[in-house]
């Protein structure tokens, strides 16, 4: 059964473009917000100062690929998570698991795919292929991957990836178009703004319920 939700509850009956991103039941508080921030944030920072001192850069000319990637969203989404655990109620616990292994799914698998394809040819063509598959492929498979993990078995109704999901969560994955080398990726600098958003992913995580 539910725990008994007591604080401001959500609708989700228009099911607006927000309602795809924030999979919350009970608006949190700002106190948890405030935390749940400074946690993922912290998480993000930590592997960018290592990868920096690896790199020998300074941190906002990291220059991300897969491994990069993959470090940096998965510091982002233990720190939202951990600093969730500790301000939160303890109910909300098996949400934010659920929550947390989705995006990091989300986040990882998309790249992972799209690096791999790579590997096999430089041919454009090939490349925007790849690219179109990772992403939204990536995405798919993510979420059937998460849905297995967080239920393996099958009691609850799998959370599904529609195409509206998909363009709501796209920024998860955008490590994929600064991997494709995006002519408008490369010119706007996106992956200057890889740190934001991986600290979104673990904010996300660590505010669910």
């Amino acid at each position: 059964m539910l725990a008994p939700v007591t604080g401001k509850r959500v609708e989700y009956d228009i099911r607006p473009y927000k309602s795809y991103r924030r999979h919350i039941i009970e608006e949190p508080d700002s106190a948890l917000k405030t935390k749940v921030a400074a946690g993922s944030v912290a998480g993000t920072l930590i592997p960018m100062f290592l990868l920096a001192k690896q790199q020998k850069c300074k941190i906002y000319n990291i220059k991300y690929h897969v491994k990069e990637m993959i470090l940096v969203t998965t510091g982002s989404i233990l720190g939202g998570f951990v600093a969730g655990l500790i301000a939160d109620k303890k109910e909300h616990t098996k949400q934010k698991v659920n929550e947390s292994v989705f995006q990091f799914m989300n986040s990882s698998i998309p790249t992972l795919i799209t690096g791999a394809l790579f590997k096999f040819s430089n041919n454009a063509k090939f490349r925007i292929a790849s690219t179109v598959v990772g992403l939204f492929g990536g995405m798919h498979l993510a979420a059937k991957l998460s849905n297995k993990i967080n239920d393996p078995q099958d009691k609850v109704p799998d959370r599904k990836l529609t195409f509206k999901d998909s363009i709501a969560n796209i920024d998860d994955a955008l490590g994929v178009l600064i991997l494709a080398k995006v002519p408008i990726a490369e010119k706007l600098h996106i992956d200057k703004t890889l740190p934001a958003i991986y600290s979104w992913c673990g904010y996300r995580a660590g505010i669910s319920n």
